[in-house]
């Protein structure tokens, strides 16, 4: 029998087909059901749609049961599941579909009128609405239990497939799209399942969007795979979580630093309804000390993961079993891959000395899609380069630093924006802060900060500098700030610099020079 991901839930409806798999909204799915539908999207896909082995199909939706049954349905046809942002403009998307050669696009009605435009620019391109008759007038209709029950289980596929095309999260450059197999998902799985000692009675609350690695495979995959329940919410909304942990049900969940600091922040905030949760895992972008210790201070355990989309995405994890303190580490390499920190001539650094964190393991991307130039940079003796900076202490506990790209030089200093930011947070008056380096004819590079501030008329720079100046040495401090109202970031709270650094360009001198005019 070939090993594929597709038997798991296969050997959960037949040894226990009454257990609750999956609950959306209004609708629940014991494991039996769970099965007829992804058996019953299989069939459409291969006998309306003609699908066949290795054809990519993409899904631009909300998260929904039909996310997670076409994963399991391209498991099992060895078709390759495209997951598309739907923060992206159709400019974006339509450049994602195009370079990955999709022919099919599962949507949800929400989006419409993307659909709408995707079509006048891409010839032959399938449509297929999830929950409602498109122009195209295809239609799958699933997440139904009077769906017949097919006794179809043959695999076309098996664990070295090529299973899920995810797109880089992009913030500082053009996304790329990193080819995961089923092997890889499979020992991100296993990594998943030691990080948090998952067991089938516990219940994954999924509000993360499930485009991402992330949202897909740090929870709601592995527990399916071990016949636990995943409850989706359609997206992050602070009301519904609120009342969603009220319930005293869920054991795990994966909320970014954003969505941590949001509910901290919010008027319902009440540490008494997040009792029933074993742990929260976050990551995605370097996580304030301060954020862990107040929810750790309210006795919610924090649990760190840190990887990427070509890591399936653990990599570095601390498990929940393991002591979590000093806070701000990222935990230790994942039970099945290796991590280690490398300087610029790839050598492996002594502890305690920042370099980039390279990962070695059987959950890594096969390839870069149409891409073999970029593949063949990202690896150096068999260790993906992730291209971040991080040190590892010794206990072998890792700490993320920051992109290699952001990396700030200026006359000969390294300068790493995430201290900075972080050193920069903690001022009375500023809610966020961001740092980007620009040209300088002596320096050569130099900082300037982009800062949300809670009282801009109280805020005086020059006192801000001051503070700064008392806990950082002075080539680290920013040479600008400039006031916006909200640091960009994209869907799982990392800081968009992209984005900023064409807010910054767009800026004209004389702004520039007014905002950094503000003691008077």
């Amino acid at each position: 029998m070939k090993k594929n991901l597709y038997k798991y839930i296969l050997c959960h409806a037949e040894k226990h087909p009454n257990d609750l798999a999956i609950i959306f909204e209004k609708k629940k799915l014991n494991y039996i059901e769970l099965l007829n539908n992804i058996n019953y999207i299989s069939e459409y896909i291969s006998k309306t749609l003609k699908a066949k082995k290795g054809d990519r199909i993409a899904i631009l939706s909300y998260n929904r049961i039909e996310f997670i049954t076409l994963f399991y349905a391209c498991a099992k046809l060895g078709t390759i599941l495209v997951p598309i942002n739907w923060r992206l403009t159709s400019f974006e998307i339509t450049h994602i579909i195009k370079n990955v050669g999709a022919k099919y696009l599962f949507i949800e009605s929400v989006f419409n009128e993307v659909s709408k435009e995707l079509l006048s620019k891409i010839l032959n391109l399938i449509i297929i609405g999830i929950d409602f008759t498109p122009s195209s007038r295809k239609i799958i209709k699933t997440s139904q239990k009077s769906i017949a029950k097919t006794t179809n289980t043959k695999c076309n596929a098996d664990f070295d497939s090529p299973m899920l095309i995810v797109y880089t999260s992009g913030t500082t450059g053009q996304p790329k799209g990193a080819t995961l197999s089923q092997k890889a998902i499979y020992y991100n799985i296993l990594n998943s399942i030691t990080m948090h000692n998952f067991n089938k009675l516990d219940h994954i609350l999924t509000v993360i969007p499930l485009f991402h690695v992330g949202g897909l495979n740090i929870q709601t995959i592995p527990a399916l795979h071990i016949g636990a329940t995943v409850t989706l919410h359609k997206k992050f909304e602070t009301e519904h979580i609120f009342s969603a942990l009220k319930k005293n049900i869920y054991t795990f969940t994966v909320f970014v630093p954003t969505i941590l600091e949001t509910l901290l922040q919010d008027k319902n905030w009440n540490p008494s309804i997040f009792t029933s949760l074993k742990a929260i895992t976050t990551g995605s972008t370097i996580v304030s000390t301060n954020l862990i210790k107040t929810y750790e201070d309210n006795k919610i355990p924090i649990i760190q993961v840190y990887g990427s989309s070509e890591t399936a995405p653990i990599a570095i994890c601390q498990k929940i079993s393991e002591k979590r303190t000093p806070f701000g580490n990222a935990g230790k390499a994942a039970q099945y891959n290796k991590a280690k920190i490398f300087n610029e001539k790839y050598q492996e650094t002594e502890n305690n000395v920042i370099g980039e964190i390279g990962i070695k393991g059987s959950n890594l991307f096969s390839y870069y899609w149409k891409d073999k130039n970029k593949t063949r940079k990202a690896f150096v003796n068999g260790w993906f380069m992730t291209g971040d900076y991080g040190k590892k202490n010794n206990n072998n506990q890792f700490y993320i630093i920051g992109r290699k790209e952001n990396i700030i030089i200026s006359g000969g200093e390294n300068i790493y924006p995430a201290e900075l930011e972080q050193t920069l947070n903690k001022e009375n008056n500023i809610i966020e802060a961001a740092i980007l380096g620009i040209s300088d004819t002596k320096w050569q590079k130099i900082p300037i900060a982009f800062i949300t501030v809670k009282n801009k008329s109280s805020f005086k720079i020059s006192e801000c500098i001051k503070n700064l100046k008392a806990k950082l040495a002075n080539y680290k401090i920013p040479r600008m700030f400039f006031f916006i109202e909200e640091i960009p970031k994209n869907a799982l709270g990392k800081i968009d610099y992209k984005v900023l650094r064409e807010y910054y360009e767009n800026l004209k001198l004389e702004d520039k020079l007014k905002e950094n005019d503000n003691d008077n």
